[in-house]
């Protein structure tokens, strides 16, 4: 796809021509879409991790999306889009170096549902959208789903990001945005005009803008202002490392985000143990989510993946 919303200009005059930037999605439909097309059909929304790109959910070493949705309780069409090694799901307030900033949220949102819904069969309403993601992409589904309820009707997180206030998620997240800034698979990659200097304060400010603003893009927050409210029995959380091992901090801060919506009755599920940061836990847990959000209703009953067992109550 093209679209000037990516590297828009922004601060000054940018040192790339920000008009018509490739940007590209990738999309899995059903088996039989061609042979039933009047029939329409929902939309999983899969966004991917940091440092990663376009193709993490469909190689068969990572994502594995064809092989991982096979026989499942999902029967719709996958769309997969690219969200920058380092974008953040955040239309940035702030700008790299060479004085362009990336605005996903509105690609994502403004451009690339509305395009898929006129091009597509689909299921044009909330009740036919859902949206999940890894890491950085687990914050872009929370983060979309909170401030866009309008559009989607369930959400997978998988060792997410949840909470930018976090010290630990600020260093992340400001490292980010020097090592890959505003790159897109190779693009810019290597290019320190697409980077962010200065210190954390000011790039976390460049991607989310001043802190006064970030409850409205924080998901512990959105939590605590109700906003997942509607996603009550299809909203899922998946975290590893317990028993002090593998993505300790993501797992203490997914845990603080199940307990907030636990004391708001948001009916979810929430699968933790034992694991770390990578492909071998998220390929269940996809599966799990799907089956949850789009199975029989005694799939919330079912034990959690990766051997975890019953899921936490």
């Amino acid at each position: 796809m093209t679209t000037s919303a990516i590297f828009a200009a922004h601060g000054g005059t940018p040192s790339i021509n920000p008009v018509q930037v490739p940007v590209r999605v990738r999309i899995l439909l059903p088996e039989d879409y061609q042979r039933d097309p009047a029939h329409p059909y929902p939309v999983l929304y899969l966004l991917h991790g940091g440092s990663r790109d376009v193709e993490q959910w469909s190689k068969t070493d990572e994502g594995n999306v064809t092989a991982n949705l096979k026989d499942s309780a999902f029967r719709g069409i996958v769309v997969m889009p690219e969200g920058g090694k380092a974008g953040w799901y955040s239309d940035w307030p702030g700008h790299t170096d060479g004085y362009f900033a990336p605005q996903w949220e509105t690609f994502h949102i403004q451009q690339l549902v509305p395009w898929i819904d006129a091009n597509f069969n689909t299921v044009r309403a909330a009740s036919g959208r859902a949206v999940a993601g890894v890491s950085m992409g687990g914050y872009g589904a929370l983060r979309y789903a909170g401030r866009h309820p309008e559009l989607f009707s369930a959400v997978g997180a998988f060792s997410p990001g949840t909470d930018i206030f976090d010290p630990g998620a600020q260093s992340v997240i400001a490292n980010s945005t020097w090592q890959a800034g505003a790159s897109i698979l190779w693009t810019g990659l290597f290019d320190g005009k697409f980077r962010v200097t200065g210190d954390t304060p000011y790039r976390m400010a460049t991607v989310f803008g001043p802190p006064s603003t970030w409850p409205g893009q924080n998901p512990v927050n959105l939590a605590l202002d109700g906003k997942y409210a509607p996603y009550g029995g299809k909203m899922a959380l998946y975290a590893g490392g317990t028993g002090g091992t593998g993505e300790k901090e993501i797992g203490a801060m997914t845990a603080a985000l199940h307990q907030d919506l636990k004391d708001r009755a948001v009916t979810h599920r929430y699968c933790r143990g034992p694991g770390d940061h990578a492909w071998p836990y998220w390929g269940p847990e996809l599966k799990d989510f799907v089956a949850y959000a789009y199975g029989p209703a005694t799939g919330s009953a079912a034990p959690c993946p990766n051997g975890w067992g019953p899921q936490t109550p």
